[in-house]
């Protein structure tokens, strides 16, 4: 509840929480240090961690659904990533998938972690049993049990066409997820969350690029469409 001052005139006004202490900019916080993580070289557990993980996969290697069986090599695919349902944080995350659920069809996690910030407190599973390149992960966050961001990253991309400065400056804001999916392909990596009704996807492109060593770009979008997009060392 917002405080109430008097001035020296007898009236009286509302003092309101300065941002920093709301409870959605930790949050957020929290979100965007664990994308950059997953950017930056993703999760830094063992294979056997990996194989460990992969091993305890029983019944959600029987299912007869593609959207929720493995590739042979046991990992976690592409396109389960992209069916699991987040929800709003600020509604606590209601219409995302349980921790239960996710577990019965990835596996056990690799590692996990917890916290509580201004009373949310909030869980972080990560696995790297995943079809892709070294470093491949998936990093899901939940509260009261139920997931409200996804993350990730070292999945393996095939571009036909490198990806030119040029190209890069041609995507408008408000150009749709699908467009910008269509031109470039699927991102090297992904950060889904859904936070006051705005679903924000931060799209981060490494792989296929002209430009020096390390060249890369980021596009921002909010409910699927673009909002921003940053580049360094493209040509």
């Amino acid at each position: 509840m917002a405080k109430k001052i008097k001035d020296e005139n007898g009236n009286t006004y509302k003092l309101k929480k300065p941002f920093y202490k709301r409870v959605w900019f930790w949050i957020l916080v929290v979100i965007v240090i664990i994308a950059a993580g997953s950017a930056m070289g993703g999760n830094k557990g063992s294979d056997d961690k990996a194989d460990k993980a992969s091993s305890t996969k029983t019944t959600a290697t029987n299912t007869k659904s593609s959207s929720s069986s493995k590739t042979d090599s046991g990992k976690i695919t592409r396109a389960q990533f992209d069916a699991v349902k987040i929800g709003d944080l600020m509604n606590k995350a209601d219409g995302g998938q349980t921790t239960d659920e996710i577990k019965k069809t990835f596996g056990k996690p690799a590692s996990t972690s917890s916290s509580t910030t201004e009373g949310v407190k909030t869980d972080i599973l990560t696995w790297t049993n995943v079809e892709g390149g070294l470093g491949a992960n998936i990093i899901i966050s939940f509260t009261d049990g139920k997931a409200f961001s996804k993350n990730l990253a070292g999945f393996k991309i095939n571009r036909k066409n490198k990806i030119s400065l040029a190209d890069f400056e041609s995507i408008a804001n408000g150009t749709s997820y699908n467009d910008v999916i269509a031109k470039f392909g699927e991102p090297d990596s992904l950060d889904e969350s859904l936070i006051g009704g705005t679903k924000k996807v931060i799209a981060m492109y490494m792989t296929g690029i002209k430009g020096d060593l390390g060249a890369n770009f980021n596009i921002t979008f909010d409910n699927d469409a673009v909002s921003g997009k940053s580049q360094s060392d493209m040509k």
